[in-house]
């Protein structure tokens, strides 16, 4: 059995703008202060709201649309992939949160492309380290589960030649 249609969409639209947040996030930190930083974490901060949204839109998605594992799916991969994929959630999920929170108790505002978000935190010199901690270790387990995750995509696919990364096809009739 396959996902549905809008379950795939979601998927590789997320997986594109997480890819692409994660390596503008390593470019950053390694820039100097100036226009063209804070230019790109404009950008950066936009799209971490577009990945919340899909985030938001994809757990409700999941939930109303689950997918049997294949036929001879051990229990303990059944278990170790449902693992996986729920601390990629909550990773996917405390990423835009944690990025809102730092921005925000660093006196910085998020804004969707210029259409600034309310302002849900003050600023706070302790709160702000501490949502920094918290966004640059999500950023790290979050790169390691999405390393698992495609690792074990392309195991099944090449190794096992089963039909897990077909089931997450963009092609009609799979």
């Amino acid at each position: 059995m396959s996902y549905n249609l809008p379950s795939k969409f979601i998927h590789w639209l997320s997986a594109l703008v997480v890819i692409g947040l994660l390596v503008v996030g390593i470019v950053m930190e390694e820039m100097p202060k100036g226009p063209e930083k804070w230019q790109l974490l404009d950008l950066h901060k936009s799209f971490g709201l577009i990945a919340l949204v899909l985030i938001l839109i994809r757990i409700p998605l999941r939930l109303n649309n689950p997918v049997a594992a294949l036929p001879g799916t051990s229990r303990a991969d059944v278990i170790k992939a449902k693992a996986v994929q729920g601390l990629l959630y909550l990773c996917l999920l405390i990423m835009p949160l944690s990025g809102i929170f730092l921005s925000q108790t660093g006196g910085h505002t998020v804004a969707l492309f210029g259409a600034e978000l309310p302002l849900l935190f003050a600023e706070n010199h302790d709160l702000h380290e501490a949502g920094e901690a918290l966004h640059g270790i999500t950023a790290w387990a979050l790169m390691i589960l999405l390393l698992a995750h495609i690792g074990a995509a392309l195991f099944h696919h090449f190794k096992l030649k089963d039909d897990t990364l077909k089931r997450m096809s963009l092609k009609s009739g799979r």
